[in-house]
C-alpha cells in the first residue's frame, strides 16, 4: 500500500468527517433552539457543553490547550500506525481525532460545545462524540484481537 495517498485519503475522510459534525452542529443550533423533537427513547435536544465528556471540568481555561495536546497526539499515534501498517489501529485514532477536532473547533470558536442527540437514560452528544466512541472501540478491538481487527498490511 503506498502510505503517502493512504494518508491522503485519510486525510480528506477527516476533513469530511468534521464538516459533517460541524454541519450537523449548524443545523441543531439553527432548527433546534426553541424545539425538542423526542420519538420514543430518542430525541434531538439542544444543548450546550462548556466541560468535556458528560460536562466535566466546565468553564476550566486550561480544557481547550490540554486537548489540543491531546487531540495532536492522537493524530501522532494515527500516522504512527498508518506508517507500520496497523490500519485498523490507525482506523480508529483517525476517527478518534475527527472527534477531537470537531469539539475542538467548537470550544475555540464558542466556548462550549454542541450537543444534540438524547439517547433516554443516556446523555446528550453529537457526532463528534459518536466518532471518538467508535474510534476507541475499534482501537480497543484492534489491540485486543490484532490478527482479526489490527488490518495489518
Amino acid at each position: 500500500m503506498n502510505r503517502p495517498s493512504a494518508l491522503f485519503r485519510w486525510s480528506v475522510l477527516v476533513v469530511l468527517m468534521i464538516l459533517a459534525d460541524q454541519g450537523t452542529k449548524w443545523m441543531a443550533r439553527r432548527f433546534l433552539l426553541q424545539h425538542v423533537v423526542t420519538v420514543g427513547p430518542v430525541g434531538l435536544v439542544l444543548t450546550m457543553n462548556k466541560g468535556v465528556a458528560f460536562g466535566l471540568f466546565g468553564g476550566r481555561q486550561w480544557v481547550v490547550p490540554v486537548n489540543a495536546v491531546l487531540g495532536l497526539g492522537v493524530c501522532v499515534a494515527a500516522i504512527v500506525a498508518l506508517h507500520r501498517g496497523d490500519r485498523g489501529l490507525a482506523h480508529g485514532f483517525l476517527l478518534v481525532f475527527a472527534g477531537f477536532a470537531g469539539n475542538f473547533i467548537d470550544r475555540v470558536v464558542a466556548g462550549q460545545v454542541t450537543d444534540f442527540l438524547w439517547v433516554r437514560g443516556w446523555s446528550v452528544f453529537n457526532v463528534a462524540d459518536c466518532l471518538v466512541t467508535t474510534g476507541a472501540i475499534l482501537c480497543g478491538l484492534a489491540l485486543l484481537f490484532p490478527h482479526q481487527w489490527g488490518f495489518h498490511a
